[in-house]
């Protein structure tokens, strides 16, 4: 089984185009590079014994778009059956509306601005990764002050509802987990996700592979800017990192994170861990519940 954790495909860069984080689409002069990258996808997972490929993506529109247009490149294949693209909201920081389906940002106003801000300055001349923006992010630290942090309701500021950098790994992690759980040893996943989501997870893993962080506590936001340059600063589009399971082994591959290969015992404890802690703690729920409550209030004015 193999679970490919990607940032999504190439997409409009104008900072006016991401209003609150989830609005900006494909590039659309890029859609052949989509369709190449997922063709060799296919030839990939039909040369390593594959029979099946299922893809999943977040709620925003870029995710599911990149998603849409491998899919239709991989579904003409006669060798492996290629599910049609499926959402879920764990693999990144948006949750679904429970009336419209459509995504809601997790995250607070509050780190959208400072995103957006940094984005102003980033410069795409031959990279696409959104390195200004997400060094802003990791400069926060996991439980950046936006955000409402486990166990302290005091900072739950309603007026601005928001997970940490920290919840949004966990629930990266849960996804992983729950996929690794009740996946198929034949099957291939791909997973299409956010920059600004894959990476916290990457460099909460690493911390608690290390044992300097027990998923709850441990990294300082002092630890996070030397993590962002150990993991080679933002993804670039398409690029990411695949756990593998093999032999009862879960291993981290073809990671673009600086690194080929963390092969751990740890690694699928890891996974379990940032799931309960997700399950147990999480408040994402209750942010949720926050943001459409202010939402409708403010519709009402």
């Amino acid at each position: 089984m193999q679970i490919y954790l990607l940032r999504h495909a190439w997409k409009n860069n104008d900072p006016k185009a991401h209003g609150t984080g989830v609005e900006a689409l494909l590039d659309p002069a890029k859609i052949p590079e989509i369709k190449v990258d997922a063709a060799r996808r296919l030839i990939t997972a039909r040369d390593g014994g594959y029979r099946r490929i299922e893809i999943w993506t977040t709620p925003i529109d870029r995710a599911i778009a990149t998603g849409k247009v491998q899919y239709e490149v991989m579904r003409s294949s006669r060798e492996i059956e290629v599910v049609e693209p499926q959402v879920n909201a764990l693999i990144g920081s948006a949750a679904l509306h429970p009336e419209t389906g459509k995504a809601v940002n997790l995250g607070t106003r509050a780190m959208s601005k400072i995103w957006g801000d940094a984005k102003k300055d980033e410069r795409y001349d031959h990279l696409h990764g959104e390195n200004k923006p997400l060094y802003a992010w990791f400069e926060q630290g996991f439980d950046n002050p936006h955000g409402w942090l486990l166990g302290k309701p005091e900072t739950w500021n309603n007026s601005d509802p928001g997970i940490t950098l920290r919840e949004i790994a966990w629930r990266v992690g849960a996804f992983l987990y729950e996929t690794l759980e009740k996946g198929e040893k034949d099957t291939q996943y791909l997973a299409f996700g956010h920059s600004g989501d894959i990476e916290p997870w990457a460099a909460l893993t690493m911390q608690m592979i290390r044992g300097k962080d027990d998923g709850r506590t441990g990294t300082t936001w002092e630890d996070l800017p030397s993590l962002f340059n150990e993991l080679g600063g933002a993804l670039e589009p398409l690029t990411g990192v695949c756990v593998h399971c093999h032999d009862q082994s879960v291993m981290l591959i073809d990671a673009a994170f600086g690194r080929d290969i963390i092969c751990n015992p740890r690694v699928e404890d890891i996974l379990q861990e940032q799931a309960r802690l997700y399950r147990e703690n999480g408040v994402s729920n209750k942010v949720l519940t926050a943001r459409l409550e202010a939402d409708y209030k403010a519709s009402k004015k």
